[in-house]
């Protein structure tokens, strides 16, 4: 009898056992990167999904967006797709080594882009070249230091863990994605955020008030590269210009 307590303690100790195995069971570990914070963009991503203005359409075997224009825009994009269907497409600006601009950075693809934050601003880095500044620390340049920009003149603030992101002075590139224009009016309003650790969601509007009849909106999904290290790129294709007839020096085919 001696023995008792020691069983009964072993019977015990078997029954929490027993119960934690098929009743409550442990915690599970936390996610991983469950704890990152929703507010630093920092590091090198690519668009996943989305980036769009508009609705895509086919014309003469050329994919296009289609957009709100005014009949005066509406003219210059019919021209530039029928020169694209011709086989003699709308140079973008990265054919002659020029930024393509603020409005493709976060939502037109291709090559990954990298985001550096300070505490006065954000700077993201394309890697085919190009830089934008989101500056967080004042308002835009008064009018008579504005001048056509690629990038434009952007500030931002928080709402909660999105930057609000407003970019004016957009004359500089003339083009929405490669081929739609755009005027000098054009505006664009981001709100990007972080809502998991491997996810930039980008929310663009842009409105045109000489372009567009109305603002047209797109969300961007953009995925991380953590191992990705930028190579240095630099541009030095001069041959892709037009000639003094409008056609360019290099053809493409259909």
């Amino acid at each position: 009898m001696a023995n008792q307590p020691l069983i009964g303690l072993s019977l015990a100790i078997l029954t929490l056992g027993f119960a934690t195995a098929h009743g409550q069971q442990p915690a599970s570990p936390a996610p991983k990167h469950s704890h990152y914070d929703p507010r630093n963009f920092d590091g090198v991503w690519q668009l996943a999904e989305g980036g769009k203005f508009g609705p895509l359409a086919v014309k003469e075997g050329v994919k296009y967006v289609v957009y709100p224009y005014t009949p005066e825009y509406q003219a210059i994009y019919d021209q530039r797709l029928a020169d694209a269907a011709a086989g003699n497409p709308y140079q973008t600006a990265g054919t002659t080594c020029l930024p393509s601009g603020a409005i493709r950075l976060l939502t037109g693809g291709g090559p990954p882009l990298e985001i550096f934050h300070t505490p006065k601003k954000v700077a993201i880095l394309k890697e085919n070249g190009g830089w934008s500044r989101i500056y967080l620390d004042r308002g835009h340049l008064p009018a008579e230091n504005l001048y056509p920009m690629f990038y434009g003149d952007s500030i931002g603030h928080w709402e909660g863990n999105s930057l609000v992101v407003d970019t004016i002075s957009l004359g500089g590139a003339n083009n929405i994605d490669g081929t739609a224009p755009h005027s000098d009016a054009a505006h664009l309003i981001q709100r990007i955020s972080r809502p998991t650790f491997d996810t930039l969601r980008v929310e663009a509007t842009l409105e045109d008030s000489k372009a567009l009849t109305h603002p047209v909106t797109t969300v961007a999904v953009l995925k991380p590269l953590p191992d990705e290290d930028f190579t240095e790129s630099f541009c030095t294709n001069e041959r892709n210009i037009r000639d003094s007839n409008g056609k360019q020096t290099v053809k493409f085919g259909k």
